[in-house]
């Protein structure tokens, strides 16, 4: 008999129920590995401010309910071995979903970047606790689930689990090809991300300029970057390396059916950020054939693993000494790389093994 898992999407959504699944690809795409790769039965609960319904993609149920209430009856009622919660923020609902269901399936929650809760959110968790039987994190075997257990809000003998919290979910755009894009450098350096402290894209750019000018007088920093809040600061620091400030590029955003073609322009893919809960565009940079170059917090660890070395956050003198050793790597290399380690079909296994670790682990 084939493992029933619930995957349950608390957030309540204002959008159509089709609306909503598009908007939704990590969770659609983990759905349809877990079915097509991992031979699971399953289930996606979803909370919606519209009338409740159902649909169907390629064998995977869509459960919308217009109540916490009748999403847990829901998933009660499909009987499944195991309920697989996005989110840690959803306590009074994984309080209900442990009432109903603990008995009969185990619980997993997973991590998508929440910070570690505080005060009265904090007090929840410690009582929910109690009914989760696995936590998911990317980045678990490097130190992701630390603060949360220094916090009391995961016991200090929890199962914590290393799963990758999404592989590339990048659309192909007019018959499955990204228009070409043509960027300057060689080699062409490529950071993706917003403009704001904790994404440091000024060690990006003192990184840069320490190494163009030593090893890589050609190189070129294109910043691919929305969020502006820091833009003076970083236009003054492009403006501060003189004439390698030139081959320093900041774009507009590319919108999303664009930026295959982004990643496919660029030689390596640089991540100064100091604190992740994954790396989507480590991920996708990675699959496209694109060096990392990424800092050693826990979630980067797990996505580069043993493909590249990474430096501490802030340390621009390794920062530009690993992208000058990056612009040797091959982009086979880290094509295949992607393949064998972050693709749907190895999040499917990694989550299988979750589960099952999470279901002995509650005694079902």
């Amino acid at each position: 008999m084939n493992m029933r898992v619930a995957l349950v999407m608390p957030p309540v959504s204002e959008q159509t129920h089709e609306v909503t699944l598009d908007g939704w690809p990590t969770v659609v795409q983990q759905a349809q590995a877990l079915h097509q790769h991992g031979g699971l039965e399953v289930i996606v609960a979803c909370r919606t401010s519209l009338a409740s319904g159902v649909v169907h993609r390629e064998g995977v149920e869509y459960c919308f309910s217009a109540s916490d209430a009748e999403l847990v009856a829901a998933v009660a009622q499909w009987q499944p071995d195991v309920v697989h919660v996005h989110g840690l923020g959803f306590s009074r609902l994984t309080l209900r979903l442990g009432r109903a269901l603990h008995a009969s399936a185990a619980i997993v929650l997973q991590h998508h970047g929440e910070p570690v809760p505080r005060g009265r959110t904090a007090f929840a968790h410690r009582v929910v606790r109690r009914f989760v039987d696995g936590y998911l994190f990317t980045g678990a075997l490097f130190g992701q689930a630390k603060p949360f257990v220094e916090s009391g809000m995961i016991d200090e003998d929890a199962l914590c689990c290393e799963v990758l919290e999404a592989a590339s979910t990048l659309p192909a755009t007019n018959g499955g090809e990204s228009p070409p894009i043509e960027l300057s450098g060689s080699p062409t350096i490529l950071w993706v991300g917003r403009l704001i402290d904790s994404k440091d894209p000024l060690a990006a750019i003192e990184a840069f300029g320490i190494a163009a000018a030593g090893a890589m007088p050609q190189a070129h920093l294109h910043l691919l970057a929305t969020d502006r809040t820091l833009e003076p600061h970083v236009r003054a620091a492009i403006e501060a390396l003189g004439e390698a400030g030139g081959r320093v590029h900041l774009h507009d955003p590319a919108p999303r059916e664009a930026m295959r073609a982004w990643y496919q322009a660029a030689t390596i893919i640089l991540s100064t950020s100091w604190r992740e809960g994954s790396g989507y565009a480590l991920v996708e940079a990675i699959t496209e054939g694109c060096a990392p170059v990424a800092t050693s917090i826990p979630s980067h660890r797990a996505i580069v693993g043993d493909l590249a070395p990474t430096f501490s956050p802030g340390d621009t003198l390794a920062a530009a000494a690993l992208l000058v050793a990056a612009a040797q790597m091959n982009a086979r290399g880290a094509r295949a790389f992607a393949h064998s380690h972050l693709s749907w079909p190895n999040v499917a296994d990694q989550l299988v093994a979750a589960y099952k670790s999470a279901a002995t682990h509650a005694g079902h």
